[in-house]
């Protein structure tokens, strides 16, 4: 027999949904509850794994440590090595300009440009007055000293300046001019006790990034005996720089020999960023510049993506500065440091840049002396009795050898 349907009454309906409510809220707050304990776990093990690397972190380079000890800490390097850092900085030279030109050049930078730099030293010879290398010396700290054009600086006008830069959102990188005796020679103890000294002042500051600069000739290279040297260096100068980042600016004929490719790879290991130093040809103009720095770049062009490499130009001009840059861009390099100060950088990049946007960067016509060339075709002996033709070596006379006119 068919059992009647049970139909629900209101009230049965309300209670129901009461029920199913109370049963939802019971439900979400066991999974809310789940989850906060599951998130607070996570938490906790990420605080862990950080303060692991800060452990890490600070003993970073330790004093008397052997090469193993002073490996990069797991997690550091992501962070040091930044592939989006883009940079085009107006170098503020402190040495020819006064404090208050300075600020007003600051103040006027164009849009082009997202960083400044201020280079304190040049060939190991400060630019300003030194309150660290004075008590080094136990000498009295003097009000001012000359630099260029009889302008005094002072340790507070570069903090001004760095202070107003970061201020308008500008990031600050230092440039520091050592010089290769910091790595070893007779005068080795004293110059990198003087080194450490300043980049622990400048340090002080707060500056973005502190640049060492000279440490190896132009006409050097990169041995493992530097490396080696410079290692130690830089770990004399993280003991003092705290959070500030170091740079090293090297040769571009380092990364142009191909002897030093070990050499490169693990000095990257040890500095926040790697710079290559680009000099300039003022009297070659614009165009000229522009070939040359196309053609020393693109033998090293694979640097760049490797090491997030940054393009440090000495141009003292703006036709030079506009030609080095054009040929860097062109070829995707984007991270470039002026050392000089070109205002209107921006209106003439936009202007050219229509003109060269197929351009190819030049490649240095650089001859292979064992290769076959015309000339050594047609002084070599005949191999047949045949004699060549009237029509043949007049062929052979016209014709350009190959590169001509490029």
């Amino acid at each position: 027999m068919k059992r009647p349907r049970r139909r629900h009454t209101g009230a049965t309906r309300t209670k129901l949904k009461i029920l199913f409510r109370i049963l939802f809220v019971v439900i979400a707050a066991a999974v809310i509850t789940a989850l906060s304990i599951l998130l607070g776990t996570h938490l906790k093990n990420k605080a862990a794994s950080a303060e692991s690397v800060l452990d890490e972190t600070e003993a970073y380079f330790p004093e008397g440590g052997g090469r193993e000890e002073r490996t990069l800490p797991s997690g550091v390097k992501a962070l040091l090595h930044d592939p989006e850092l883009k940079i085009c900085a107006a170098d503020l030279d402190i040495a020819t300009v006064s404090e208050d030109d300075l600020m007003d050049r600051i103040i006027s930078l164009p849009a082009f440009y997202n960083a400044v730099s201020v280079r304190v030293s040049r060939g190991g010879s400060l630019l300003y007055v030194s309150p660290a290398v004075a008590e080094l010396t136990r000498q009295a700290v003097p009000n001012g000293s000359a630099g260029g054009d009889g302008i005094n600086v002072t340790l507070s006008e570069i903090n001004d300046i760095a202070t107003v830069a970061s201020k308008r959102g500008y990031r600050v990188s230092l440039i520091y001019g050592s010089t290769p005796e910091a790595l070893g020679g007779d005068g080795s103890a004293l110059a990198l006790s003087v080194d450490t000294a300043v980049i622990g002042e400048l340090a002080s500051l707060y500056p973005n990034e502190i640049l060492i600069d000279g440490l190896i000739p132009e006409e050097g290279t990169l041995d493992f005996n530097t490396l080696s040297a410079m290692i130690e260096y830089l770990a004399a100068l993280r003991s003092v720089s705290g959070d500030v980042s170091l740079g090293v600016i090297l040769p571009s004929r380092v990364f142009l020999d191909t002897t030093t490719a070990a050499q490169i790879v693990n000095l990257y290991e040890y500095v926040d960023l790697l710079a290559v130093g680009i000099p300039t040809d003022s009297s070659a103009g614009e165009e000229g510049v522009y070939a040359s720095v196309g053609s020393e770049c693109y033998s090293i062009r694979g640097n760049f993506a490797s090491y997030n490499l940054r393009a440090v130009v000495t141009a003292d001009s703006s036709a030079a500065a506009r030609g080095a840059y054009r040929a860097l861009v062109d070829m995707g390099v984007g991270n470039v440091q002026f050392t000089a100060y070109v205002a209107d950088m921006s209106s003439k990049q936009e202007e050219s840049s229509s003109k060269v946007e197929t351009e190819e960067p030049p490649i240095d016509d650089r001859t292979n002396e064992n290769a076959m060339t015309k000339d050594k075709y047609d002084t070599m002996p005949e191999q047949t009795e045949e004699p060549e033709t009237e029509t043949e070596t007049e062929e052979a006379t016209e014709a350009e050898p190959w590169g001509a006119g490029n």
